[in-house]
């Protein structure tokens, strides 16, 4: 099979669109590569297939959540803003049957708050005060607004609504969403592994395997790449959609990465084996490095398929030396170890994620510290990322009296560094609202007292901030705090410039 062919060739309608754009809107950039894609198309033909009216024909989505362990990592998880993104595309076009899944992972093992709800409510998917307010339940309903789109889409917790199965003389459990969808979509972000070398659209559905503790119920004896292959055998996945906007390289992607490669690049198509060989050629890599893609392979045989699109081979990108994926394999043969090991890969984990009382004692207690300086030989820019912060505290204080409002605020000079020049023009914007009320959003679009905008940020992660530092000026400050927020923001820009230089498209500790 030649891995990349030109647009149009007679006879090969397996597409697969990889777009890049480092310019334009990133939501254009992201509908564009659906309509090359013919995402719509194939989900009407398997709609009529079935001949099910739009309301009543399932979809089921799922994206990388509970890779999910810092929030400023936003390329080791499914940028969530392009997903909600997505569902209101669909619900737009009269697919209102839709659900989004996702199940537990090793980290739960470690860490408290790791329901699927509570990463998704700390991710941007719902407001995080869900993340307290967690009372076990195995679903949680996403608000998906704006452009003329008011509906909630549940999400659905596979690890607490999972059945048993049959895969073929093994029974297993499933997560029952997943098994009764009529269109299932994998939505992953593309990044290195240590395991698998790369990971997206096979990867992604390792996700669906229901158990939380996934090193004993299916790394162990080195079954993960086949029971992957066996739940997209029986549950195929009819559509794939990878985002490389912002992308984890390195060798811990999959689990940090303080400074990540920005390829500003979709990639999506029917045939998920096709989708992830794409993905691959962008690496540099042939796809069978990946187990589950050759595990896959056994029991689905790769077609031709047509590469459209300006996408190039992502440079610079670092992937994983051999001797990563080579130990991982060793580690398989022994559940405790493979899961303390996990643990030093973490690399540190926001606050509203502590460490749980059981692994704060003796030898685990150490292993997790032990993950702060295994960061730091594994990903240099955690170093660039803490001087980097110094860098832009140091200005905001030599800036002294030019911004007192923020420098009394730390909660807000924290939020600071997810800004870019062009993200603090457009906060003034917000922050002259003045709300009175809480500060609603669905994705980039924000409702201020009853008003539809939109926050067209690169990254969530200052759409985030950005709400959270509207609601706590408005309860802790009043209307005059609005007035002296927006006159320190005009002069931050000059009293900071290197940190927020308008050449600059990327907030300063994202550069």
């Amino acid at each position: 099979m030649k891995a990349d062919r030109k647009k149009g060739e007679a006879g090969n309608d397996n597409i697969v669109a990889a777009f890049t754009d480092h310019e334009g809107d990133r939501y254009a950039l992201f509908e564009r590569t659906l309509k090359e894609a013919r995402f719509f198309e194939a989900l009407e033909q398997a709609r009529q297939t079935s001949g099910k009216s739009r309301a009543d024909f399932s979809i089921v989505i799922k994206p990388n959540i509970s890779m999910m362990l810092r929030r400023a990592d936003i390329g080791t998880y499914t940028d969530p803003f392009f997903v909600i993104h997505l569902l209101r595309l669909l619900l737009a076009a009269g697919y209102t049957r839709l659900a989004l899944v996702e199940s537990g992972n090793l980290y739960g093992n470690w860490f408290e708050n790791r329901s699927v709800a509570q990463v998704a409510a700390r991710a941007g998917y719902v407001d995080e005060a869900a993340v307290a307010d967690y009372r076990d339940e195995s679903r949680v309903d996403i608000p998906v607004q704006g452009g003329g789109v008011d509906a909630r889409v549940p999400l659905v917790d596979l690890t607490l609504e999972s059945v048993p199965h049959d895969f073929g003389g093994k029974t297993a459990p499933a997560g029952k969403c997943w098994m009764e969808a009529d269109f299932r979509v994998s939505f992953s972000g593309l990044k290195s592994h240590f395991y698998s070398y790369y990971t997206a659209a096979v990867k992604n559905v390792y996700g669906c395997l229901p158990e939380q503790d996934k090193v004993r119920a299916y790394h162990c004896r080195r079954r993960v790449g086949p029971w992957t292959a066996l739940h997209i055998h029986d549950f195929p996945v009819h559509f794939s959609i990878v985002t490389a906007y912002s992308a984890a390289d390195g060798w811990m992607g999959v689990k940090m990465k303080a400074i990540f490669a920005k390829p500003h690049t979709i990639i999506a198509g029917a045939d998920i084996l096709a989708v992830d060989a794409r993905c691959a050629q962008l690496l540099g890599l042939p796809p069978g490095k990946n187990v589950m893609y050759r595990c896959l392979a056994k029991h689905v045989p790769p077609r031709s398929w047509t590469s459209i699109g300006n996408a190039a081979p992502f440079s610079p990108w670092r992937n994983v030396p051999a001797i990563l994926p080579l130990a991982s394999w060793l580690m398989e043969a022994n559940a405790n170890i493979m899961d303390f090991g996990g643990s030093i890969a973490t690399g540190g984990n926001d606050a509203c994620f502590p460490l749980k009382p059981t692994y704060k004692g003796g030898f685990k207690t150490i292993l997790y510290y032990l993950s702060f300086p295994v960061s730091f030989l594994c990903d240099i820019g955690i170093v660039k990322l803490n001087l980097r912060r110094r860098a832009l505290n140091r200005a905001m204080r030599q800036a002294g009296a030019r911004l007192p409002f923020i420098l009394r605020h730390d909660y807000i000079r924290e939020r600071m560094e997810y800004f870019s020049f062009d993200d603090i023009k457009d906060f003034i914007r917000l922050a002259a609202c003045r709300p009175k009320e809480k500060v609603c959003f669905s994705g980039h679009y924000l409702f201020l007292d009853g008003r539809e905008t939109t926050f067209n940020s690169r990254f969530s992660t200052a759409v985030l901030a950005a709400v959270e530092i509207l609601d706590y000026v408005r309860t802790g400050c009043g209307p005059e705090g609005f007035d002296a927020l927006m006159a320190d923001l005009e002069v931050l820009p000059d009293a900071c410039p290197l940190c927020f230089d308008p050449r600059q498209p990327y907030a300063f500790c994202y550069r």
